[in-house]
């Protein structure tokens, strides 16, 4: 590597094949009052103008850093070598051998968590595609994955990123309540005196 100089490349869903480099990073407020600035960044497809690591290490953790809150992002040396310093990791959990729960919050309302592998091993995701406002909005890309070491961390980190309107009905709930109606239905049918099958 000439000189060990690193780059963050990421590879973003509305630019595909295309290298993204990391420019720099900034402290972006969603615009409520009293709620914590997040860090975010800021890309240019111009390796001239992007962050230069020397360090490995340091590199490698911001690396780390950048794909725990989601994005896809890779070291590359400027002659495009790499993936570079990568952690040697399971295989990855397919479609067929996900688990998913949802994590329950105080106010009644769900989060679907879905297992996952990062490069530091197994890990609970919550995936914007299962976010009904996301799926609304156009927003289900990986930019909204949020990732945590527990199903209730993953969740929780999610609502402290995006906020409490991503929370939604239990969609089991709903469909124990509506068994339960066709269920009371039945019975007042029985206690009306008609048996299955009885029509006037």
């Amino acid at each position: 590597m000439a000189g060990d100089r690193l780059f963050l490349v990421f590879a973003l869903p509305h630019h595909p094949g295309i290298p993204i480099y990391l420019h720099r990073t900034a402290e972006i407020s969603n615009g409520t009052r009293g709620t914590a600035s997040v860090l975010k960044p800021v890309f240019d497809d111009d390796i001239e103008r992007s962050q230069v690591w020397t360090s490995p290490e340091f590199a490698a953790q911001a690396r780390d850093h950048w794909r725990s809150r989601g994005y896809s992002v890779v070291l590359r040396d400027r002659e495009g070598n790499g993936p570079l310093f990568e952690r040697e990791s399971s295989q990855p959990v397919g479609p067929e051998n996900r688990q998913q729960q949802y994590v329950r919050f105080t106010n009644g309302k769900v989060l679907l968590v879905t297992t996952a592998i990062r490069p530091d091993g197994k890990c609970w995701a919550v995936r914007a595609v299962d976010i009904p406002t996301f799926r609304e909005d156009g927003k289900h890309t990986v930019l909204e994955t949020i990732f945590g070491s527990t199903p209730e961390e993953a969740a929780q980190r999610a609502v402290d990123i995006h906020g409490q309107q991503i929370l939604f009905a239990d969609p089991e709930a709903a469909s124990r309540a509506q068994q339960e109606r066709e269920r009371a239905a039945q019975q007042q049918q029985f206690i009306a005196g008609l048996r299955p099958g009885d029509r006037r």
